[in-house]
């Protein structure tokens, strides 16, 4: 399972601090969720920055990285992973994630623990982004933690769930928007693989 994060400097403590507890726990993190049935061969920590503060740098690039790299999982089988964003509200960094095919992002910017269970409940969400300037430290890790342990409301093979209908729809949308990509697309997904080799070496 790869873990992606990302972040701009409003984010960047908060950011680090999440980093180092996922390093700390991710081997708790995955016992528990094979005992909730999930086989995780292991448990990897992907950043994809910022690696530095500088008050002036601007989320889109960081959270492309990040969004990016899970689509690209999403869509060569690898489902099982989550994306963890900051930025002052959460809110950019959620419409930036967005943009990429098989991503469900959601905003935390209070300290509501129901509403990430919801997130992955009933969204089946895969990248939580936080409001870093309306969160304290201790509620996201404790959400972190939740988010990534929660299960999607799924049914057994023969019925489907209200949430999984819903979220289907979302999929069907997604097939059938027009996605050819213009000069300015290609452009970006050059920057990306340029961010995306940056991290791999950090």
């Amino acid at each position: 399972m790869k873990i992606y994060l990302a972040t701009d400097h409003a984010g960047f403590e908060m950011k680090e601090a999440v980093k180092l507890f996922l390093e700390i726990e991710k081997d708790e993190i995955q016992k528990e969720l094979e005992k909730g049935g999930q086989l995780i061969s292991n448990v990897d920590i992907v950043d994809f920055g910022a690696y530095t503060y500088d008050e002036n740098d601007d989320y889109p690039k960081y959270i492309s990285a990040c969004a990016g790299a899970l689509s690209a999982d999403i869509y060569t089988g690898k489902k099982n992973g989550f994306g963890i964003v900051f930025g002052g509200s959460g809110e950019g960094e959620a419409i930036v994630a967005g943009k990429y095919k098989g991503i469900r992002a959601g905003v935390i910017n209070s300290e509501n623990l129901e509403l990430v269970k919801l997130l992955r409940e009933h969204n089946n969400a895969n990248i939580i982004s936080f409001g870093a300037r309306f969160v304290g430290e201790e509620f996201v890790k404790e959400a972190v933690r939740t988010f990534i342990l929660t299960k999607f409301d799924e049914a057994d093979k023969e019925t489907v769930t209200r949430h999984e209908r819903r979220v289907e729809q979302i999929e069907d949308l997604e097939e059938n928007i027009d996605t050819k990509i213009t000069k300015r697309e290609l452009e970006e997904l050059q920057m990306l693989e340029s961010i995306r080799s940056e991290a791999s070496d950090n």
